[in-house]
């Protein structure tokens, strides 16, 4: 079912002459529209991408692409010329759920303006009766802004454009104007061979296959993002590895120690992480893990604690102790206390700031969509826009008209645009320094907090010391003894330190070892080629569909039996060579017809869904004159999508009788002028 269709083409131009214009429909499967040269056929091919706003498809100009006959002057029945003020291209679409029109100006000042008329028909909007929003392009924006027209209209044909890389390395999205290049194929260079005009200026890489990537609706091209996003993965958790290790590293070294080999400096798929320690100390000649020594250090100062047990007992030094005990275990609590207070203080002040960056968030949003609005009528947009005026702009909530509930609400005057955006800026702006302020203030609370913490721990050590010297309560010990006893504690404090971080830093290596083995595992799954089973099967079904087409089209360059659908372009290829340099010019015209009909009709043949829009429009496609038999047969298989529920526009110069012949007992809206197309209205 095709996702976009075009259902009607109007052109209403004003001249000094008055109005001229043209309404052609169009119908599912195969529409012609057939005049002679110079008689307005291609503008209205043109006018069809001018609406749709993807001239962009042909080059970056920022020219309106339409002929004279619609831009400065046109041909008057009587063959003078009439000056043209203004002319509105009025296009008819359908989604299969929803019907619109689309307005766009050939005036420069309006071209980047396009007014959408939602559940109307270009009769209605003719009339008047209907009402329209209005949205810009070819603008930052229009591709992903609530009123960017491109951003509607991929929307409402419902389909998502993919992310893809750009040649600086950034990622973009696929953009319209890239993807609607399989749709078209443009009078002049459109036809040098298959997707021969491309939007390059956008820096897209590799952008042919990725049009039909998407296209095709290929998985190789989730399997592309998904290797990018698991090779990043894994360089994420190798980089997060070596940091953690270096962390590990710069512990031992300040605790006097080393780690074992036993910890891989780099991530492998034979790394893990050991339930025993790796740090080490160097004891004499002995290596000794940091937990052995701990023990060893224990009974040492066990040991020297034990030689004064037969010393009598100081009760003066007890009572003393006493005292400091009590003195330091109700600072304790104080301090305690004043830590619950700083860290509730603290998560009070970070909330606070969330809501801050949400409100200045929402002033961002309102800001954009404001300044889009003032950029639609500074295009030239004469819609009303309806402001919410029941809304604060910058938080939302429900206002009253006055706060004085006696005005009536007809006296009261409300903020234009202009003025918005001044009170949002300001909002901004006052928001912006309330949040560097409660940063400030944040990072105040925060050092008081870390300040608070290192006294607390300090109190507690008092406490651990007053405890331990009240068990010993025997005469002061030598003064070599109490030097002895605080090495030891000092050295056993310092390793016991380094295996809390070990621990920290092991649990931080387990995590990312399994995101690392996690990530590889499922590139290992990943098919080698990116190809899924799927995407085989659409691309046998392609070669198989376009050699049955150039058969029926009457290709003889080469055999047919040579041609391969490429793996890495997904175009045709002859021995691995672009079929370009291998054909005539006329079998190249053959190619194309092939191929681009084979992508349109892909899902029916393989009953698997693609991206295609349904919609293929070609301008001239016999050129190099190519037989008329072989054009005869591709007119006769283009009327064919019917069926299908798909839609070609074709526009053609071809011998009237010739098409006659070639639609006969087929499905075909033929649409023949006789004179110019464009003709003034009665």
């Amino acid at each position: 079912m095709s996702k976009l269709k075009i259902e009607q083409l109007s052109i209403r131009t004003n001249t000094n002459d008055g109005i001229y214009g043209v309404d052609i429909p169009f119908k599912d499967g195969l529409n012609i529209i057939h005049a002679e040269n110079t008689h307005g056929k291609s503008t209205c091919i043109q006018s069809l991408i001018f609406a749709l706003g993807l001239e962009g498809c042909l080059g970056p100009s920022r020219k309106v692409p339409l002929k004279t006959a619609l831009t400065t002057q046109l041909r008057k029945s009587n063959g003078a010329m009439a000056t043209i003020f203004e002319s509105k291209i009025f296009l008819q679409l359908s989604n299969g759920r929803e019907r619109i029109t689309v307005l766009r100006s050939s005036m420069f000042e309006k071209a980047k303006l396009v007014s959408v008329y939602r559940s109307s028909t270009i009769e209605q909007v003719l009339k008047g009766s209907s009402i329209s929003k209005d949205y810009f392009l070819r603008d930052g924006g229009s591709a992903t802004r609530e009123r960017g027209f491109h951003c509607f209209l991929v929307d409402f044909m419902g389909v998502t454009l993919p992310k893809v890389m750009k040649f600086d390395g950034s990622e973009s999205s696929l953009y319209l104007e890239s993807a609607f290049s399989i749709n078209y194929v443009e009078q002049t260079r459109g036809w040098g061979g298959i997707l021969n005009i491309l939007p390059t200026y956008l820096g897209i890489k590799d952008l042919s296959a990725r049009i039909i990537e998407h296209t095709l609706d290929l998985d190789v091209q989730k399997y592309v993002k998904k290797k990018q996003a698991l090779n990043q993965k894994k360089s994420d958790a190798e980089r997060i590895w070596n940091v953690a290790v270096e962390n590990l590293i710069s512990v031992a070294k300040s605790s006097n120690g080393f780690i074992s080999n036993e910890l891989d400096d780099k991530i492998s798929k034979s790394t893990y992480v050991s339930n025993t320690s790796y740090l080490y100390v160097h004891n004499d000649s002995e290596q000794n893990s940091y937990k052995d020594r701990i023990e060893y250090l224990k009974s040492e100062l066990q040991l020297l604690k034990a030689g004064a047990s037969s010393r009598k007992v100081d009760e003066k030094k007890v009572v003393i102790l006493d005292e400091q005990l009590r003195y330091h275990t109700a600072l304790l609590a104080e301090q305690e206390k004043a830590i619950s207070f700083l860290i509730s203080d603290l998560n009070t002040s970070e909330k606070y700031m969330f809501s801050i960056e949400v409100r200045i968030n929402d002033v961002k949003d309102s800001l954009r969509k404001y300044k889009d609005l003032v950029k639609l009528e500074s295009i030239g947009s004469e819609e009303e826009f309806q402001l919410d005026l029941n809304k604060c702009p910058t938080c939302h909530t429900d206002i009253e008209d006055s706060l004085l509930f006696h005005v009536q609400s007809e006296q009261t005057k409300f903020l234009g645009l202009s003025d918005n955006i001044k009170y949002l800026e300001k909002q901004k702006e006052a928001f912006d320094a309330l949040l560097a302020g409660e940063k400030r203030n944040t990072n105040l609370k925060q050092m008081r907090l870390a300040e608070a913490r290192v006294k607390l721990s300090e109190t507690r050590q008092l406490i651990r010391a007053i405890k331990d010297s009240l068990v010993d309560t025997q005469a002061t010990p030598s003064r070599v003894e109490i030097k002895r006893e605080l090495l030891i504690e000092s050295e056993i404090e310092k390793l016991e330190a380094a295996l809390q971080n070990e621990l920290r830093i092991k649990d931080k290596l387990t995590v990312t070892l399994i995101d690392w083995n996690t990530a590889n595992s499922a590139l290992a799954a990943i098919p080698y080629s990116g190809l899924s089973p799927n995407d085989r099967k659409k691309l046998e079904a392609l070669k198989n569909s376009f050699i049955g087409n150039l058969d029926e089209f009457g290709y003889s360059s080469n055999s047919l039996s040579d041609f391969q659908i490429s793996q890495t372009s997904y175009k045709p290829t002859l021995n691995d060579v672009d079929i370009n340099s291998e054909a005539s010019a006329s079998d190249n015209i053959r190619v194309i017809w092939s191929y681009l009909y084979s992508v349109l009709t892909l899902d029916i043949t393989t009953s698997l869904p693609t991206n295609h829009l349904g919609l293929l429009i070609m301008d001239e496609p016999r050129q190099q004159e190519a037989k008329y038999e072989s054009f005869s047969t591709f007119i006769s298989k283009a009327a064919n999508v019917k069926e299908m529920q798909k839609q070609i526009i074709i526009g053609t110069s071809e011998k009237y009788s010739d098409l006659l012949d070639a639609i006969k007992d087929k499905p075909a809206n033929l649409m023949h002028f006789d004179s110019d197309i464009i003709k003034k209205l009665s």
